[in-house]
Protein backbone atom coordinates (compact mmCIF):
# COMPACT_ATOMS: atom_id res chain seq x y z
CA UNK A 1 0.00 0.00 0.00
CA UNK A 2 1.18 3.24 -1.04
CA UNK A 3 2.00 6.15 1.77
CA UNK A 4 -1.07 8.32 -0.10
CA UNK A 5 -3.10 5.82 0.44
CA UNK A 6 -2.20 4.79 4.03
CA UNK A 7 -3.40 8.42 4.59
CA UNK A 8 -6.33 8.39 2.48
CA UNK A 9 -7.44 5.64 4.98
CA UNK A 10 -5.88 7.43 8.40
CA UNK A 11 -8.99 7.16 10.92
CA UNK A 12 -7.65 10.05 12.76
CA UNK A 13 -9.81 12.43 10.24
CA UNK A 14 -12.83 10.12 10.91
CA UNK A 15 -12.46 10.66 14.57
CA UNK A 16 -12.01 14.48 14.51
CA UNK A 17 -15.75 15.10 13.65
CA UNK A 18 -16.40 12.60 15.92
CA UNK A 19 -14.78 13.80 18.88
CA UNK A 20 -15.72 17.57 17.99
CA UNK A 21 -19.47 16.08 18.28
CA UNK A 22 -18.90 13.54 21.45
CA UNK A 23 -17.38 16.86 23.27
CA UNK A 24 -19.82 19.42 21.98
CA UNK A 25 -22.30 17.71 23.77
CA UNK A 26 -21.27 17.46 27.56
CA UNK A 27 -20.19 20.64 27.20
CA UNK A 28 -22.50 22.96 25.34
CA UNK A 29 -25.51 20.98 27.25
CA UNK A 30 -24.26 20.31 30.56
CA UNK A 31 -22.08 22.78 31.61
CA UNK A 32 -23.30 26.26 28.90
CA UNK A 33 -26.94 24.87 29.63
CA UNK A 34 -27.59 25.14 33.64
CA UNK A 35 -27.49 29.56 33.54
CA UNK A 36 -30.07 29.40 30.98
CA UNK A 37 -31.78 27.27 33.28
CA UNK A 38 -31.07 28.83 35.99
CA UNK A 39 -33.50 32.42 35.54
CA UNK A 40 -35.92 30.01 35.49
CA UNK A 41 -35.50 28.15 38.67
CA UNK A 42 -34.93 31.36 40.22
CA UNK A 43 -38.06 33.02 39.52
CA UNK A 44 -40.05 29.63 40.56
CA UNK A 45 -37.76 28.93 43.86
CA UNK A 46 -37.10 32.57 44.65
CA UNK A 47 -33.60 31.48 45.32
CA UNK A 48 -30.88 34.21 45.58
CA UNK A 49 -28.30 34.59 42.90
CA UNK A 50 -25.13 33.45 44.90
CA UNK A 51 -27.30 30.81 45.55
CA UNK A 52 -27.98 29.32 42.54
CA UNK A 53 -24.42 30.01 41.40
CA UNK A 54 -22.86 28.29 43.90
CA UNK A 55 -24.38 25.35 42.20
CA UNK A 56 -22.65 26.32 39.10
CA UNK A 57 -19.25 27.00 40.97
CA UNK A 58 -19.59 23.50 42.69
CA UNK A 59 -20.13 22.15 38.93
CA UNK A 60 -16.52 24.06 37.58
CA UNK A 61 -14.99 22.36 40.91
CA UNK A 62 -16.05 18.82 40.50
CA UNK A 63 -15.25 19.03 36.43
CA UNK A 64 -11.86 19.63 38.28
CA UNK A 65 -11.17 17.42 41.00
CA UNK A 66 -12.37 14.98 38.58
CA UNK A 67 -8.79 15.13 36.76
CA UNK A 68 -7.48 12.85 39.89
CA UNK A 69 -9.91 9.98 39.02
CA UNK A 70 -9.64 10.36 34.99
CA UNK A 71 -5.84 9.48 34.28
CA UNK A 72 -6.74 5.66 36.48
CA UNK A 73 -10.20 5.89 34.40
CA UNK A 74 -7.82 5.84 31.24
CA UNK A 75 -5.70 3.58 32.34
CA UNK A 76 -8.20 0.79 32.94
CA UNK A 77 -10.79 1.45 30.48
CA UNK A 78 -9.26 4.07 27.63
CA UNK A 79 -10.74 7.30 26.41
CA UNK A 80 -13.54 5.75 24.83
CA UNK A 81 -15.22 4.12 27.48
CA UNK A 82 -14.27 7.57 29.91
CA UNK A 83 -15.96 9.65 27.63
CA UNK A 84 -19.35 6.97 27.81
CA UNK A 85 -18.73 6.70 31.20
CA UNK A 86 -19.00 10.27 31.65
CA UNK A 87 -21.81 10.97 29.73
CA UNK A 88 -23.64 8.20 31.68
CA UNK A 89 -23.25 10.02 35.12
CA UNK A 90 -23.95 13.25 33.32
CA UNK A 91 -26.90 12.04 32.32
CA UNK A 92 -28.25 9.95 34.92
CA UNK A 93 -27.00 13.40 37.48
CA UNK A 94 -29.35 16.10 35.76
CA UNK A 95 -32.69 14.01 35.26
CA UNK A 96 -32.77 13.31 38.39
CA UNK A 97 -32.01 17.44 38.96
CA UNK A 98 -35.14 17.36 36.87
CA UNK A 99 -37.28 16.09 39.54
CA UNK A 100 -35.78 16.39 42.75
CA UNK A 101 -33.83 19.84 42.21
CA UNK A 102 -36.67 22.45 43.85
CA UNK A 103 -34.42 20.45 47.02
CA UNK A 104 -31.38 23.35 47.47
CA UNK A 105 -29.12 20.52 49.64
CA UNK A 106 -30.43 17.62 47.12
CA UNK A 107 -29.56 20.65 43.62
CA UNK A 108 -26.00 21.05 45.58
CA UNK A 109 -25.47 17.58 45.67
CA UNK A 110 -26.56 16.56 42.09
CA UNK A 111 -24.35 19.83 40.71
CA UNK A 112 -21.02 17.56 42.20
CA UNK A 113 -22.11 14.30 40.26
CA UNK A 114 -23.05 16.38 37.18
CA UNK A 115 -19.58 18.24 37.38
CA UNK A 116 -17.89 14.82 37.77
CA UNK A 117 -19.93 13.70 34.58
CA UNK A 118 -18.56 16.55 32.89
CA UNK A 119 -15.09 16.15 33.89
CA UNK A 120 -14.97 12.04 33.04
CA UNK A 121 -16.88 13.30 29.74
CA UNK A 122 -14.82 15.60 27.97
CA UNK A 123 -12.01 17.95 28.17
CA UNK A 124 -9.08 15.27 29.44
CA UNK A 125 -9.95 12.56 27.11
CA UNK A 126 -10.69 14.21 24.07
CA UNK A 127 -7.48 16.17 24.55
CA UNK A 128 -5.68 13.02 25.22
CA UNK A 129 -6.95 11.78 22.22
CA UNK A 130 -5.71 14.81 20.10
CA UNK A 131 -2.10 14.16 21.58
CA UNK A 132 -2.37 10.79 20.79
CA UNK A 133 -3.52 10.76 17.16
CA UNK A 134 -1.86 13.77 15.61
CA UNK A 135 1.35 15.29 15.98
CA UNK A 136 2.38 17.23 13.18
CA UNK A 137 -1.46 18.83 12.62
CA UNK A 138 -1.74 18.81 16.44
CA UNK A 139 -2.84 22.23 16.88
CA UNK A 140 -4.79 22.71 13.66
CA UNK A 141 -7.15 19.30 14.96
CA UNK A 142 -7.54 20.67 18.41
CA UNK A 143 -8.47 23.59 17.82
CA UNK A 144 -11.71 22.36 15.44
CA UNK A 145 -11.99 19.48 18.20
CA UNK A 146 -12.38 21.74 20.97
CA UNK A 147 -14.34 24.30 18.77
CA UNK A 148 -17.62 21.72 19.01
CA UNK A 149 -17.86 22.97 22.35
CA UNK A 150 -18.24 26.57 21.40
CA UNK A 151 -20.44 25.62 18.41
CA UNK A 152 -22.62 23.94 21.14
CA UNK A 153 -22.54 26.38 23.73
CA UNK A 154 -23.84 28.40 21.14
CA UNK A 155 -26.49 26.08 19.98
CA UNK A 156 -27.44 24.02 22.49
CA UNK A 157 -28.44 26.68 25.32
CA UNK A 158 -30.95 28.42 23.13
CA UNK A 159 -32.53 24.89 21.94
CA UNK A 160 -32.94 24.64 25.98
CA UNK A 161 -34.36 28.18 26.52
CA UNK A 162 -36.90 27.48 23.41
CA UNK A 163 -37.90 24.25 25.37
CA UNK A 164 -38.42 25.51 28.79
CA UNK A 165 -40.27 28.46 27.10
CA UNK A 166 -42.12 25.91 25.01
CA UNK A 167 -43.29 24.83 28.01
CA UNK A 168 -44.36 27.34 30.03
CA UNK A 169 -41.41 28.17 31.73
CA UNK A 170 -41.00 24.69 33.09
CA UNK A 171 -37.11 24.47 33.64
CA UNK A 172 -37.60 21.04 34.93
CA UNK A 173 -37.51 20.54 30.85
CA UNK A 174 -34.37 22.26 30.19
CA UNK A 175 -32.73 18.98 32.49
CA UNK A 176 -34.29 16.25 30.79
CA UNK A 177 -33.19 18.01 27.11
CA UNK A 178 -29.66 17.98 28.68
CA UNK A 179 -30.03 14.32 30.21
CA UNK A 180 -31.19 12.97 26.55
CA UNK A 181 -28.25 14.68 24.73
CA UNK A 182 -25.91 12.81 27.27
CA UNK A 183 -27.11 9.54 26.30
CA UNK A 184 -26.51 10.43 22.77
CA UNK A 185 -23.16 11.35 23.30
CA UNK A 186 -22.56 8.09 25.34
CA UNK A 187 -23.84 5.81 22.27
CA UNK A 188 -21.55 7.75 19.68
CA UNK A 189 -18.51 7.87 22.18
CA UNK A 190 -19.14 3.77 22.24
CA UNK A 191 -19.51 3.24 18.33
CA UNK A 192 -17.36 5.47 16.99
CA UNK A 193 -14.38 6.73 19.24
CA UNK A 194 -10.85 4.32 18.89
CA UNK A 195 -8.16 4.53 21.84
CA UNK A 196 -5.25 5.08 19.67
CA UNK A 197 -3.86 4.44 16.03
CA UNK A 198 -2.19 1.76 17.03
CA UNK A 199 -5.22 -0.47 17.36
CA UNK A 200 -6.09 0.07 13.59
CA UNK A 201 -2.47 -0.73 12.67
CA UNK A 202 -1.82 3.06 11.91
CA UNK A 203 0.40 5.94 13.06
CA UNK A 204 -0.38 9.04 14.56
CA UNK A 205 -1.16 11.62 11.38
CA UNK A 206 -1.20 9.29 9.60
CA UNK A 207 2.54 8.77 8.97
CA UNK A 208 5.32 6.35 9.48
CA UNK A 209 7.27 7.86 12.12
CA UNK A 210 10.16 8.60 9.82
CA UNK A 211 7.95 10.75 7.94
CA UNK A 212 6.80 12.56 11.24
CA UNK A 213 10.37 13.10 12.13
CA UNK A 214 11.03 14.60 8.77
CA UNK A 215 7.95 16.73 9.10
CA UNK A 216 9.11 18.16 12.53
CA UNK A 217 12.56 18.33 11.22
CA UNK A 218 11.37 20.69 8.23
CA UNK A 219 9.46 22.72 10.86
CA UNK A 220 11.89 24.37 12.97
CA UNK A 221 12.99 25.67 9.54
CA UNK A 222 9.62 25.81 8.03
CA UNK A 223 5.80 26.78 8.64
CA UNK A 224 6.22 25.65 12.31
CA UNK A 225 7.87 27.92 14.62
CA UNK A 226 6.86 26.59 17.95
CA UNK A 227 8.73 24.91 20.49
CA UNK A 228 8.18 21.15 21.34
CA UNK A 229 10.27 19.33 23.88
CA UNK A 230 12.65 16.41 22.90
CA UNK A 231 12.01 14.40 25.11
CA UNK A 232 8.82 12.92 27.35
CA UNK A 233 9.06 14.68 30.57
CA UNK A 234 8.78 12.53 33.67
CA UNK A 235 5.56 13.55 35.57
CA UNK A 236 7.78 14.43 38.94
CA UNK A 237 10.50 16.33 36.94
CA UNK A 238 7.60 18.09 35.17
CA UNK A 239 5.99 19.53 38.48
CA UNK A 240 9.27 20.81 39.66
CA UNK A 241 9.53 23.50 36.87
CA UNK A 242 8.98 27.04 36.80
CA UNK A 243 6.65 26.94 33.47
CA UNK A 244 4.42 24.37 34.94
CA UNK A 245 2.99 26.52 38.08
CA UNK A 246 2.71 29.56 36.08
CA UNK A 247 1.02 28.24 33.30
CA UNK A 248 -1.15 26.40 36.08
CA UNK A 249 -1.34 29.98 37.94
CA UNK A 250 -1.90 32.68 34.85
CA UNK A 251 -4.52 30.49 33.07
CA UNK A 252 -6.64 30.08 36.09
CA UNK A 253 -6.37 33.79 36.57
CA UNK A 254 -7.38 34.43 33.19
CA UNK A 255 -10.63 32.13 33.26
CA UNK A 256 -12.04 33.63 36.45
CA UNK A 257 -12.98 36.79 34.65
CA UNK A 258 -13.84 34.38 32.00
CA UNK A 259 -16.33 32.74 34.07
CA UNK A 260 -17.38 35.83 36.13
CA UNK A 261 -18.25 37.13 32.90
CA UNK A 262 -20.21 34.15 31.33
CA UNK A 263 -22.03 32.85 34.03
CA UNK A 264 -23.61 36.41 34.99
CA UNK A 265 -24.76 37.34 31.29
CA UNK A 266 -28.51 36.30 31.00
CA UNK A 267 -29.25 37.65 34.43
CA UNK A 268 -27.20 40.80 34.15
CA UNK A 269 -29.12 41.06 30.59
CA UNK A 270 -31.98 40.45 32.59
CA UNK A 271 -31.47 43.70 34.79
CA UNK A 272 -31.01 46.05 31.65
CA UNK A 273 -34.31 45.18 30.30
CA UNK A 274 -33.65 42.43 27.97
CA UNK A 275 -36.29 39.70 28.03
CA UNK A 276 -35.93 35.70 27.90
CA UNK A 277 -39.29 35.82 25.60
CA UNK A 278 -38.28 38.91 23.44
CA UNK A 279 -39.61 38.54 20.50
CA UNK A 280 -36.50 39.83 18.49
CA UNK A 281 -34.65 36.51 19.42
CA UNK A 282 -31.47 38.77 18.56
CA UNK A 283 -31.86 41.11 22.31
CA UNK A 284 -32.97 37.70 24.27
CA UNK A 285 -30.20 36.89 27.25
CA UNK A 286 -30.11 33.63 25.79
CA UNK A 287 -29.04 34.37 22.60
CA UNK A 288 -26.34 37.08 23.68
CA UNK A 289 -24.70 34.17 26.00
CA UNK A 290 -24.58 32.04 22.97
CA UNK A 291 -22.92 34.41 20.95
CA UNK A 292 -20.39 34.87 23.70
CA UNK A 293 -19.55 30.91 23.44
CA UNK A 294 -20.14 31.25 18.81
CA UNK A 295 -17.32 33.86 19.32
CA UNK A 296 -14.45 31.71 21.22
CA UNK A 297 -14.94 29.88 17.59
CA UNK A 298 -13.10 32.70 16.37
CA UNK A 299 -10.83 32.30 19.11
CA UNK A 300 -10.53 28.80 18.98
CA UNK A 301 -9.94 28.69 14.80
CA UNK A 302 -6.95 31.37 15.38
CA UNK A 303 -5.18 28.93 17.40
CA UNK A 304 -5.49 26.28 14.66
CA UNK A 305 -3.72 28.22 12.22
CA UNK A 306 -1.35 30.65 14.37
CA UNK A 307 -0.66 27.75 16.83
CA UNK A 308 2.07 26.21 15.14
CA UNK A 309 3.86 29.90 14.10
CA UNK A 310 3.26 31.37 17.37
CA UNK A 311 4.08 30.58 20.80
CA UNK A 312 1.44 29.36 22.89
CA UNK A 313 2.22 31.72 26.16
CA UNK A 314 2.13 34.55 23.82
CA UNK A 315 -1.26 33.30 22.60
CA UNK A 316 -2.76 32.62 25.74
CA UNK A 317 -1.45 36.58 27.22
CA UNK A 318 -3.19 38.11 24.10
CA UNK A 319 -6.57 36.07 24.58
CA UNK A 320 -5.74 37.66 28.36
CA UNK A 321 -6.25 41.06 27.36
CA UNK A 322 -9.34 40.68 24.90
CA UNK A 323 -11.16 39.14 27.90
CA UNK A 324 -10.23 41.77 30.14
CA UNK A 325 -11.66 44.31 27.33
CA UNK A 326 -14.80 42.37 27.19
CA UNK A 327 -14.91 42.09 30.79
CA UNK A 328 -14.99 46.25 31.07
CA UNK A 329 -17.67 46.16 28.39
CA UNK A 330 -20.18 43.62 29.70
CA UNK A 331 -20.34 46.57 32.22
CA UNK A 332 -21.90 49.29 30.13
CA UNK A 333 -23.89 46.51 28.10
CA UNK A 334 -27.72 48.29 28.30
CA UNK A 335 -30.58 48.70 25.72
CA UNK A 336 -29.09 51.90 25.30
CA UNK A 337 -25.16 50.52 24.74
CA UNK A 338 -26.27 47.63 21.81
CA UNK A 339 -22.95 48.28 20.63
CA UNK A 340 -21.06 46.99 23.76
CA UNK A 341 -24.18 44.33 24.31
CA UNK A 342 -22.74 42.82 21.08
CA UNK A 343 -19.07 43.65 20.78
CA UNK A 344 -18.06 42.40 25.04
CA UNK A 345 -18.77 38.76 23.27
CA UNK A 346 -16.77 39.27 20.74
CA UNK A 347 -13.84 39.60 22.91
CA UNK A 348 -14.82 37.76 25.79
CA UNK A 349 -15.51 35.00 23.25
CA UNK A 350 -12.31 35.39 21.38
CA UNK A 351 -9.92 35.37 24.90
CA UNK A 352 -11.30 32.39 25.92
CA UNK A 353 -11.59 30.29 22.41
CA UNK A 354 -7.77 31.33 22.08
CA UNK A 355 -6.65 30.76 25.60
CA UNK A 356 -8.37 27.49 25.95
CA UNK A 357 -7.21 25.73 22.97
CA UNK A 358 -3.48 27.34 23.27
CA UNK A 359 -3.38 25.78 27.19
CA UNK A 360 -3.53 21.93 26.48
CA UNK A 361 -1.24 23.08 23.27
CA UNK A 362 1.55 24.48 25.61
CA UNK A 363 1.30 21.70 28.20
CA UNK A 364 1.85 18.88 25.24
CA UNK A 365 4.43 21.16 23.32
CA UNK A 366 6.78 21.97 27.21
CA UNK A 367 6.47 18.70 28.45
CA UNK A 368 5.42 15.60 25.68
CA UNK A 369 2.34 13.65 25.35
CA UNK A 370 3.17 10.55 27.66
CA UNK A 371 2.19 12.27 31.07
CA UNK A 372 -0.22 14.65 30.15
CA UNK A 373 -3.28 13.28 31.58
CA UNK A 374 -1.28 12.69 35.21
CA UNK A 375 -0.07 16.82 34.73
CA UNK A 376 -3.76 17.29 34.27
CA UNK A 377 -4.43 15.38 37.14
CA UNK A 378 -2.82 18.34 38.87
CA UNK A 379 -3.45 21.18 36.36
CA UNK A 380 -7.17 21.05 36.24
CA UNK A 381 -8.49 21.25 39.31
CA UNK A 382 -6.59 24.26 39.45
CA UNK A 383 -7.91 25.72 36.31
CA UNK A 384 -11.23 24.94 37.79
CA UNK A 385 -11.57 25.50 41.10
CA UNK A 386 -10.06 29.01 41.35
CA UNK A 387 -12.05 30.02 38.23
CA UNK A 388 -15.21 28.30 38.93
CA UNK A 389 -15.24 30.17 41.71
CA UNK A 390 -15.75 33.22 39.89
CA UNK A 391 -19.80 32.27 38.99
CA UNK A 392 -20.10 32.47 42.70
CA UNK A 393 -18.29 35.46 43.74
CA UNK A 394 -19.91 37.64 40.68
CA UNK A 395 -23.56 35.99 42.35
CA UNK A 396 -22.59 36.72 45.74
CA UNK A 397 -21.28 40.44 45.20
CA UNK A 398 -24.62 41.24 43.25
CA UNK A 399 -26.19 40.44 46.64
CA UNK A 400 -24.31 42.14 48.25
CA UNK A 401 -23.83 45.18 45.99
CA UNK A 402 -27.31 45.57 43.98
CA UNK A 403 -24.74 45.31 40.75
CA UNK A 404 -21.27 43.95 39.62
CA UNK A 405 -19.36 46.44 39.34
CA UNK A 406 -17.41 45.45 41.99
CA UNK A 407 -16.60 41.61 40.65
CA UNK A 408 -15.91 43.19 36.85
CA UNK A 409 -13.55 45.04 38.38
CA UNK A 410 -11.65 42.54 40.89
CA UNK A 411 -12.10 39.55 38.30
CA UNK A 412 -10.29 42.18 35.30
CA UNK A 413 -7.19 42.95 37.80
CA UNK A 414 -7.02 38.91 38.69
CA UNK A 415 -6.89 38.36 34.97
CA UNK A 416 -4.21 41.15 33.81
CA UNK A 417 -1.49 39.30 36.08
CA UNK A 418 -2.40 36.14 34.81
CA UNK A 419 -1.46 37.62 31.29
CA UNK A 420 1.93 39.20 32.65
CA UNK A 421 2.33 35.60 33.87
CA UNK A 422 1.65 34.02 30.97
CA UNK A 423 4.28 36.39 29.12
CA UNK A 424 6.92 35.11 31.49
CA UNK A 425 5.99 31.32 31.26
CA UNK A 426 9.04 29.85 28.94
CA UNK A 427 10.03 26.71 27.73
CA UNK A 428 11.46 24.31 30.40
CA UNK A 429 15.13 23.07 30.47
CA UNK A 430 15.60 19.56 31.89
CA UNK A 431 18.59 19.16 33.84
CA UNK A 432 20.86 16.35 32.61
Amino acid sequence: MTEKAKTAAFYGWVLMPVLCLVYSIPIGFALYGPPVIYRFMQKDLSWQRGEISLGYTIIGLTLGLGAFIIPWLMDRFGPRRTLAIGASVTSGSVLLMAFAGQSYPVYLLLCFFTGLGISFGSVVPVQALVLLWFNVHRALVMGLVLGGGAIGGFIYPQIISASIVAFGGNWRVGWCVIALACVIGAVVAMIAVRNRPEDLGQHPDGMVPSAVREAMSDARIGRFRTYRSPVNWNFKDALKTKSIWLAIIGMSFIWFLWQSVLTQTPAHLSDRGFSMSDPVWFLRPAFIYGLILACSIVGRLSVSFLGERMESRLLIAIAGFSLIGGGVLFWFASRENLWAVYLYPLLVGFGFGASYVSYPLLMGNYFGTESFHKISAIANPITSVFPYSGAFFAGWLYDVNGGYGTAVVIACGIALVGSVLMLLCRPPVKAG
